[in-house]
């Protein structure tokens, strides 16, 4: 994942942290767009899976402008040609196939645009927060991935199975980008960043319900 980028580290950084939602929104689908970026160059995966996952990354990629410019109102900033055209140059890799210079360019990109993970990290390991990470997936997330429709051509993944899988940061990306834009949530993150913490230690720390 390697587009360079130019500016000083220091001040992408902590304007990125400094943001709100459209800035946060902005640095949650890169960190999540890595994420199927790398697993998309691994093995393992069914050919219906693949499919899918090239469909995510293209619609995540196809969007990013648009979230950038969110970004640049949020942090009162002209337009970043720079940026603009890195995010057109993730454009024309992933359509010639370069898959391992995308990946290496959207982490370089997410590096530099980070998630606020305050409040977030690190993962409570409290019995309050299981409990309350508990409760949230049995109101909210049970329903779809514990039972996905096997006829469904995207199935929800399971949350468990994710969780074991993912670092806590990768983990908290995850669900952050997860409940935005989807049948049953806005586009406004509808959790807290304390729902979300604890529903993610609830994942990695927890057990899943019994039926």
């Amino acid at each position: 994942m390697a587009v360079a980028i130019l500016l000083v580290a220091t001040a992408v950084c902590s304007s990125a942290i400094a943001g709100g939602e459209r800035t946060q929104r902005f640095a949650v689908e890169l960190a999540v767009l890595a994420i199927r970026s790398h697993r998309l160059l691994g093995t393992g995966l069914a050919p219906a899976q693949r499919v899918r996952l090239r469909a995510k990354i293209s619609s995540a990629i196809g969007v990013l402008p648009l979230l950038a410019r969110g970004y640049f109102e949020e942090q009162r900033r002209a337009n970043d040609r720079q940026l603009l055209g890195q995010l057109r140059r993730l454009q024309v890799l992933y359509a010639h196939g370069h898959l391992a210079a995308l990946a290496t360019d959207i982490d370089r990109l997410s590096q530099h645009y980070p998630m606020d993970t305050r409040g977030l990290l690190p993962l409570p390991a409290t019995p309050l927060a299981l409990n309350a990470g508990r409760a949230l997936y049995k109101n909210l997330c049970m329903a779809c991935h514990a039972y996905p429709d096997p006829r469904s051509p995207a199935p929800a993944p399971d949350l468990f199975t994710m969780a074991r899988t993912l670092a806590p940061q990768q983990l908290v990306a995850s669900l952050l980008g997860g409940v935005r834009g989807t049948p049953s949530t806005t586009l406004v993150d509808p959790l807290s960043n304390q729902n979300i913490a604890d529903l993610a230690a609830y994942l990695k720390g927890g057990v899943a319900p019994k039926p």
